[in-house]
């Protein structure tokens, strides 16, 4: 199994999608979304984009078998991102 978030996650929504043309930036950058400055990302995003992310965030992220391997950093992260 690959080391990027999209490779651990076999649920994930970009799976077959190129680089570049996903609404993941993470996937978009080839970064894993462990290493992404999120609260910068989600403030500058339209309200509709930011509240679907929020909402990915709460819903799936935590079921994620990559939060388990980063859950340190991406709880974190996402207590910062629901509470914007």
């Amino acid at each position: 199994m690959g080391s990027m978030c999209w490779e651990q996650n076999p649920k994930c929504f970009v799976k077959g999608r190129q680089h570049g043309e996903s609404a993941c930036p993470a996937y978009n950058e080839k970064k894993g979304c462990w290493q992404l400055d999120w609260s910068f990302i989600i403030t500058s995003l339209p309200d509709e984009e930011k509240a679907r992310w929020k909402k990915i965030m709460k819903e799936e992220c935590p079921t994620c078998p990559v939060f388990a391997a980063h859950k340190d950093d991406l709880a974190m992260m996402i207590q910062i991102i629901l509470a914007m």
